[in-house]
């Protein structure tokens, strides 16, 4: 039995931002047929931005839904599991699939330790995502008073 992965293909599906982050374009998420280990990435899931572990799909029947484990922010670069989540793959936007030399995963209690660069990075990425959603409710507000 195959099982099938979600891979990320940074140099053909990237895109610059006004901001100068660098965010996935829908087509990043693609389905192939190996086996992997999960994977931990900057995602958007919902409408959020969070730190997700990636799990490879089981079946060809599970491709409408995604299996994924989101993780809490706690203290500083520490984060801790949240819980378990399926999500169709219009619910999830893969903004960076993260190295794994940049993280240490304490399985047993469920809790993530990120590099500095990568909480950096993560602040950015709410920044910019927290900017777009004023913009956006600024102009909603226009429109009504109008």
């Amino acid at each position: 039995m195959t099982t099938a992965a979600l891979t990320y293909n940074a140099d053909a599906h990237t895109r610059q931002s006004a901001s100068s982050i660098t965010f996935a374009t829908p087509s990043m998420l693609t389905q192939v047929h190996l086996e992997t280990d999960p994977r931990f990435a900057f995602a958007r899931v919902k409408g959020d931005i969070c730190l997700v572990q990636l799990h490879p799909i089981q079946s060809e029947t599970s491709q409408e839904s995604l299996g994924i484990i989101v993780f809490r922010h706690e203290f500083v670069s520490i984060f801790r599991y949240s819980h378990d989540l399926r999500v169709s793959p219009e619910d999830i936007r893969v903004l960076e699939l993260l190295d794994e030399d940049r993280i240490r995963y304490e399985e047993d209690n469920g809790t993530v330790f990120l590099a500095k660069d990568l909480m950096a990075q993560l602040r950015r990425m709410i920044d910019a995502s927290n900017m777009i959603k004023l913009q956006r409710g600024r102009q909603g507000h226009r429109r009504r008073s109008n």
